[in-house]
């Protein structure tokens, strides 16, 4: 199979923005159809995935967002070692399109120009796989770029972001994003500034947040106190008994899963005292 070599680029758009540009050789309805194909079946037949994105690959050896979900093929099949490789090859990708006038320090890379999607997907998916893999440092890193490229944060990289400080114990870190995003009302950010200030032994000042924390989802602290935590059955649409709707905000679905995430940190004997408290 004859390779194509070209290589995505990113050019400046305008004085602040830069767009992420695939080369014409894939740019088209042909390999579109054939990767869109292959992402239709990830979670159902991953293996037809791997191996329809592998051939992508081979044909494109630049193709980034063929790696992204690769990655992800991978990952669904439980084969790591592969999946973490995968993700770095994209990564690596689509830090060499940076060019060297590019300045994160004043240039932008949005997600709203869908161009740019691809390149901030290949970044997001390192980050999980450095997280999955314990390269906390290495995860923090690029999910402090990916904000600094898209201020927006589209992905939701705050959530990820706020995660791995709760592993770390980098309590300094967690309050100063969550004062960074002051306005942001989702269970992640108000019980984890409840949870923050009983360590800093701030009872009166938990007290009060926990007000406001109850409002994103009122399971969570029977969450907390259980000494076993079951996951709960899915949330059922009437009438389609075989189709799950995603977590809503608010439901034991979303507790159970706010908590899986985080559990590490909330089984600390000071946070569970005071929630069994409540």
């Amino acid at each position: 199979m004859l390779k194509i070599l070209e290589r995505p680029t990113l050019r400046k758009f305008n004085e602040t923005d830069w767009e992420f540009v695939n080369p014409e050789s894939y740019n088209n309805e042909i390999v579109a159809g054939e990767f869109w194909e292959a992402i239709d079946l990830l979670e159902y037949d991953d293996k037809f995935a791997e191996d329809a994105l592998k051939k992508l690959i081979e044909k494109y050896p630049f193709y980034i967002d063929a790696y992204v979900h690769l990655s992800i093929a991978f990952r669904n099949q439980k084969k790591t070692f592969e999946s973490l490789l995968t993700a770095e090859k994209a990564f690596n990708i689509s830090r060499e399109c940076l060019p060297k006038e590019f300045n994160s320090k004043k240039h932008k890379i949005i997600w709203t120009y869908p161009k740019n999607r691809p390149f901030l997907r290949a970044y997001q998916n390192y980050a999980l796989e450095c997280k999955e893999h314990n390269k906390y440092e290495i995860a923090i890193s690029v999910l402090k770029d990916i904000l600094d490229f898209n201020e927006n944060d589209n992905q939701g990289i705050r959530y990820i972001l706020l995660e791995t400080y709760f592993k770390l114990m980098n309590l300094h870190e967690a309050k100063k994003i969550i004062t960074k995003y002051k306005d942001d009302f989702s269970i992640d950010f108000k019980f984890g500034e409840v949870a923050l200030a009983v360590l800093d032994g701030n009872t009166k000042k938990a007290d009060t947040l926990l007000k406001e924390a109850m409002k994103t989802n009122s399971f969570f602290i029977d969450e907390i106190k259980k000494g076993k935590h079951i996951k709960p059955a899915p949330y059922r649409i009437l009438g389609e008994p075989f189709f799950d709707e995603i977590i809503h905000v608010g439901s034991v679905q979303q507790a159970y899963e706010y908590w899986s995430r985080n559990k590490d940190f909330y089984k600390n004997k000071k946070i569970i005292e005071y929630f069994r408290n409540k």
